[in-house]
């Protein structure tokens, strides 16, 4: 089983890659702390998503809708459906992800996001939402985390 850990307060463990199914599906489970820092709002265009709550609640928007999803259910995230998650609790929340097909998305997609949000310094979000596009992920970036984003870009080049 791989294990990818970020510093932001996520542990991503993969259960099956879609090598090991066939490529019919990959899973792997989430682990994410109070106050974790979470993907921005992305949607995926070429696979869906389930996810499967394991413990404590997890907030996911979906196309704008929030549900709390909880141990034992589940949500079906569409392809092209806009969506994120919040750990809004004190506690570790965990789920479970399954996505199909299994070759869409894998533990290199992890890594690859590891590499910059676990480097020193501010994340480079331009970098980010590059990664993200390769593998299939679409970052939707409202005009409040745009701003944010130009100042930590600002904030970056300053400090160069």
């Amino acid at each position: 089983m791989k294990t990818i850990v970020y510093k932001a307060g996520i542990t991503v463990d993969f259960l099956r890659e879609g090598r090991d199914t066939n490529d019919e599906y990959c899973e792997f489970r989430c682990s994410i702390k109070p106050s974790s820092r979470v993907p921005m709002p992305h949607y995926h265009q070429g696979f869906e998503e389930i996810v499967y709550g394991e413990k404590g609640i997890v907030s996911w928007t979906v196309n704008g809708k929030t549900t709390d999803i909880g141990p034992g259910e589940k949500l079906v995230i569409p392809v092209g459906a806009i969506h994120m998650f919040e750990n809004k609790s004190n506690e570790t929340v965990e789920f479970l992800c399954r996505t199909t097909p299994g070759n869409a998305f894998g533990s290199d997609y992890f890594e690859d996001i590891a590499t910059v949000l676990n480097a020193d310094g501010l994340p480079d979000f331009n970098k980010l939402q590059d990664i993200m596009k390769q593998y299939g992920l679409i970052p939707v970036v409202g005009l409040k985390r745009r701003l944010i984003f130009a100042i930590i870009n600002l904030i970056r080049k300053i400090k160069s």
